[in-house]
């Protein structure tokens, strides 16, 4: 009997042994069948960069307006509300349409559904583009007189404290300071206001005064 039993262990110990590959097999191909594979990124127009979470951002970045009314067109790459954070300089309708209020720094805000914003810096100024002087003419004898010079931008809105430089073409007729014309001597002078280069002229005639 003792023979016996270690006869069939011998035998179920090499049939173990035989059996051993298979199973390691059969456990690595259950692994394998149950792995997870990762999802892949939403990229859909929701969620790409251009999509609802995506970044906002606004073009131009920044830009200059040289006249009041005058305006700039923004676009903005996705979806977005306009807004402008500087109403007294720079508005803006829904489409981004930036229009020219005042002079100084506007800032324009595009604001998304998933409220990511994007700020545009726009430069309000006023260039001078004409000169005019109030009036264009004038005939002096004895008492002076006062011009005054309308200095405005290509829209044709004044410039308000504009530096304004006067001179007359004849001295020996009338000179002019700040725009107050006094005769001088009978004769015709051009009475001349500039600023930025852009000049406006009047002409003024001293005529003798008559006897009483």
């Amino acid at each position: 009997m003792p023979a016996l039993q270690s006869r069939r262990s011998a035998s179920m110990a090499r049939l173990a042994l035989l059996a051993a590959p298979a199973l390691v097999a059969a456990l690595l191909s259950a692994c394998q069948g149950d792995q997870t594979v990762a999802p892949r990124p939403d990229l859909s127009a929701g969620n790409g960069p251009a999509g609802n979470n995506g970044t906002v951002r606004v073009t131009p970045a920044s830009d200059t307006l040289n006249a009041l009314n005058q305006t700039v067109q923004l676009t903005a790459n996705v979806a977005a509300t306009w807004s402008s954070l500087t109403p007294t300089i720079a508005a803006v309708d829904a489409s981004g349409l930036v229009t020219a209020v005042s002079p100084g720094l506007g800032l324009i805000q595009a604001l998304a559904k998933n409220h990511k914003a994007d700020t545009a810096q726009v430069l309000v100024r006023q260039i001078v583009a004409s000169v005019r002087v109030v009036p264009d003419s004038i005939a002096l004898s004895f008492f002076s007189d006062t011009l005054t010079a309308v200095v405005a931008d290509s829209n044709a809105y004044p410039i308000a404290n504009a530096l304004v430089a006067w001179a007359s073409d004849a001295t020996a007729v009338a000179t002019v300071s700040n725009g107050v014309v006094t005769p001088v001597d009978t004769g015709t002078t051009t009475i001349r206001a500039t600023a930025d280069d852009v000049t406006g002229t009047a002409r003024v005639d001293v005529v003798a005064a008559p006897y009483p």
